[in-house]
């Protein structure tokens, strides 16, 4: 329907050309319903192929321009459809590089059109059709496509504005998502670093009474239900933090405890593991990596608990210049394990390193010969990589504004070109126009009625000052042909003229026009 009332208010000045000019002037209907024709394809076009449809009522423009004479029946058509591909084009290329094209071929065909095979050359008013074709279209088409893409760029920096609103809004509604999951997995965390190591080793100390000589039967019996009631402890502690956490390994430098090396050895020491400390002093473990050597020893020591009762455990320690080695490696237990394998914390403990930038390595040491936890890292924590994201939306924005900014500034400077360039010409023309058409007093004094045209001819300028004055005249003689020719050459002072009118070949008028 849109399209439709477009088709009719831009078609109104081609009716309106049809109905209301004079006879000699008037559109023909044939012409009329072509023009509305093309019109129509425009406006079909205007939405999928805006600069197809720019070009079309350019082509109409110049058409009308090089046949009638006429620059105004399609300049509201021209004009529009060139401010609505505006709106519609993101890339301003095209709309320089069609306009350019359409305005060579209006400069080629509005001279063969227009030609007067008659004259010598070129009539002033067929260069006045070739100067409207040509820089109609660059300046009807150009300026209002400029003015809607500054509109289109303005729609453009709204909708980023948008876009920047709505995914902050998303981003603070993440924050807080990460917020409570981290809050979660801090929890899970301080769960199985204190709870299953202190719960290792109370399981630990009632797996060595139960097992210990010159105890009674119920005594046995009841540490046996104790060392399971602390093993069951252990498993909903396990589920508790596999629904806590979200694999989230929080800071690699967090230590729950802020227990020493030492400190863990001797705990474990008292619940009747069999621990010993090689290597590097703690002191002398940059302080980058020594909270993370702390869990893997916590870690190490918490397994061997679990699943080795009764082993050796050895640990060692081992700071160079540039990493930290950490080993803790259980000898095959004396009896088999009785812990629960629920594996978070070597998950957890291999993302911690992982973020400090080292490896870990869990896993058998040997047929038969117990198990080895190893860790190395580097003395300085690495940064950490994140992968690229999108583009931020500033950015985005930012752009945006650019571009509207140098739409408005180019729409800006076109226009003053066109007026300055347009107006220099017709300032240029006008004082040419007056300059070669001036037939000088004293020729037109030694004209003679009756005289031969050619012998007149040999006088007069080779231009015409104007067709048709604009103001009364005297009658022109019955049959006769008159030319128009100026009396001086200043194109703005008080116009004046001379008339000369011819009639089979003789001179049969010569008037003088004051305005």
């Amino acid at each position: 329907m849109k399209d439709v009332l477009l088709w009719a208010v831009l078609g109104l000045p081609v009716i309106w050309a049809g109905l209301t000019r004079t006879l000699a002037d008037a559109y023909t209907w044939p012409e009329v319903s072509a023009g509305l024709a093309a019109i129509g394809v425009a406006v079909a076009l205007a939405r999928s192929r805006p600069l197809t449809a720019m070009l079309v009522t350019a082509a109409l423009w110049a058409l009308s321009v090089a046949v009638r004479g006429d620059p105004t029946v399609f300049f509201l058509a021209l004009t529009v459809m060139s401010c609505l591909a505006g709106t519609r084009m993101p890339r301003a290329r095209p709309a320089l590089t069609g306009p350019t094209a359409a305005a060579v071929a209006a400069a080629v065909v509005v001279p063969l059109v227009r030609w007067d095979p008659a004259s010598e050359g070129f009539l002033p008013w067929d260069l006045g059709a070739w100067f409207f074709a040509v820089t109609g279209i660059g300046l009807f088409g150009l300026v209002p496509w400029l003015a809607g893409h500054a509109r289109y760029q303005g729609r453009a920096l709204a909708r980023a504005g948008w876009e920047r609103a709505e995914r902050l809004e998303r981003e603070r509604r993440m924050l807080a998502e990460q917020a409570r999951m981290r809050e979660r997995a801090a929890i899970a965390r301080e769960m199985h670093d204190l709870l299953g190591h202190d719960l290792s080793l109370v399981a630990l100390r009632i797996g060595a009474l139960e097992v210990a000589p010159g105890l009674s039967g119920d005594h046995r019996e009841a540490a046996g239900e104790a060392r399971r009631a602390v093993t069951g402890a252990a498993e909903r502690l396990r589920d508790i933090v596999a629904v806590l956490g979200d694999g989230d390994a929080g800071s690699v430098d967090d230590d729950p405890t802020g227990e020493s090396i030492g400190e863990l050895v001797r705990r474990a020491a008292a619940a009747g593991m069999s621990v010993m400390v090689h290597g590097t002093p703690e002191e002398r473990i940059p302080t980058p990596a020594r909270a993370v050597v702390r869990q893997v020893v916590r870690e190490g020591l918490t397994n061997a608990a679990k699943h080795s009762p009764g082993a050796e455990v050895r640990v060692r320690l081992a700071a160079g210049p540039d990493e930290t080695q950490v080993t803790v490696a259980a000898s095959a237990p004396d009896r088999p394990g009785r812990g629960v394998a629920g594996g978070y914390g070597l998950r957890e403990l291999a993302e911690r390193v992982r973020l400090h930038g080292g490896v870990l390595h869990a896993g058998p040491s040997g047929p038969g010969e117990g198990f080895t936890l190893a860790a190395r890292l580097p003395n300085v924590t690495a940064p950490a990589t994140d992968l690229p994201g999108p583009r931020p939306v500033a950015l985005d924005l930012a752009l945006a504004r650019r571009r509207a900014r140098r739409t408005r500034l180019a729409a800006v400077l076109v226009t003053a070109v066109a007026v300055a360039g347009v107006s220099a010409f017709v300032l240029g023309f006008m004082v040419y126009d007056a300059t070669t058409s001036v037939l000088p007093p004293a020729e037109f004094a030694g004209l003679r009625v009756g005289q031969a045209e050619s012998e007149v001819a040999a006088v007069l300028p080779a231009r015409t000052r104007i067709d048709d004055p604009s103001w009364p005249e005297p009658p022109i003689p019955p049959g006769s042909r008159c030319r128009y020719y100026g009396v001086h050459p200043d194109p703005f002072g008080e116009p004046r003229l001379y008339r000369l009118c011819f009639a089979e070949g003789r001179l049969v008028g010569k008037d003088f026009l004051p305005r």
